[in-house]
């Protein structure tokens, strides 16, 4: 998949379902978990338990909503701008999709809920409950970190067989 038209057919497709996929599964635990007791899915490892979360992780700056706001707006625009503009590579142009797909999700639960609905919670040790968008980010931050991995030891294989030196001193 060279085609930079087919990676940003990629890229929009991966958004697309990565929000539906994020907007459906927190109507289900609306519907389904709000009001209830949390539903075992893995007796003592992982079940679903409805939260809304008006902060970040274990909820806090939960009076600062509109930090969350600010910052989401810029990173989503930064990287929807990057996406289009620019030809990454598959793994990083896949990488920041996820990212960007899990951001776009939980700014829509931030601008009309109010809140961020979260669902699925891992118990055997405290751990924050989530949802699809930010398991999409974990992920997608993830690839980001393995493209960086991946693309600084090629710029080194290349520097070493181009015979360029790489490491900041000063040759005399």
């Amino acid at each position: 998949m060279k085609s930079k038209w087919s990676k940003r057919l990629l890229s929009l497709g991966a958004v697309v379902l990565g929000v539906l996929a994020d907007y459906f599964t927190k109507l289900i635990a609306v519907s389904r978990l709000k009001g209830e007791d949390p539903v075992p899915l893995i007796r003592g490892i992982l079940r679903f338990s409805y939260v809304e979360n008006p902060g970040a992780a274990w909820g806090m700056l939960a009076n600062h909503r509109w930090v969350f706001m600010v910052f989401s707006v810029l990173a989503i625009a930064a990287i929807a701008v990057y996406l289009i503009r620019r030809d990454p590579p598959i793994l990083l142009c896949v990488s920041l999709s996820l990212i960007l797909s899990g951001g776009i999700g939980n700014m829509i639960d931030r601008t009309f809920r109010g809140a961020v609905v979260d669902f699925i919670e891992f118990y055997l040790f405290e751990f924050p409950v989530f949802n699809v968008a930010d398991c999409l980010v974990v992920i997608g931050s993830g690839l980001l970190i393995v493209w960086l991995i991946v693309d600084t030891v090629r710029e080194k294989k290349k520097a070493k067989q181009t015979g360029e030196v790489d490491g900041g001193e000063d040759e005399k």
